[in-house]
């Protein structure tokens, strides 16, 4: 039974070409777009991908924050094809597929998701603006605009979207 395991382990060696490829960790210096620099122990190497393919495209994109931890692979077992597979700390987190766009960011602590007819902060100013200047009918015909107390609540409503969408 062992020698099967030992040659299903080999097998497998043999067919994702790791003999053996462990995770590399860094600390990160610098990012640029999709690809980043990490200092491994002394060193610092840079045109680490920060997704399977350092392209430009956004797609699924994950930012780690400078100085954060990463952990990295090679798919050939080269420090010129290292990609980072997790990081510790992520500064941004950007997806973009098919129209959908959604963004998480740290640094301004807001988020963004949109798609290509609207997004979430455009709906809640639609929904602010058009609270703001509610009218109804009454029986004297329509309503003036909500009252103070209501405006100062809806004001807030407007003020708290604002801070965490973009």
């Amino acid at each position: 039974m062992n020698d099967k395991h030992a040659a299903l382990k080999e097998n497998i060696r043999k067919i994702v070409a790791a003999n053996p490829n462990l995770p590399i960790d860094g600390t990160v210096t610098k990012v640029t777009g999709d690809t980043c620099s990490v200092m491994v122990n002394d060193f610092e190497v840079s045109d680490i991908r920060l997704k399977a393919t350092a392209d430009g495209s956004d797609n699924l994109l994950i930012i780690p924050k400078a100085g954060s931890r990463v952990l990295m692979l090679s798919t050939d077992g080269t420090i010129g094809n290292l990609t980072v597979i997790k990081c510790d700390v992520a500064e941004r987190i950007l997806y973009n597929e098919q129209g959908l766009v959604v963004e998480i960011d740290s640094t301004t602590g807001k988020v963004k998701v949109q798609n290509e007819s609207t997004s979430l902060k455009d709906l809640f100013q639609q929904l602010t603006d058009l609270l703001k200047q509610l009218k109804v009918f009454t029986p004297a015909g329509p309503s003036g605009t909500p009252l103070p107390d209501s405006i100062v609540r809806i004001n807030k409503f407007e003020t708290d979207f604002k801070t965490i969408l973009k």
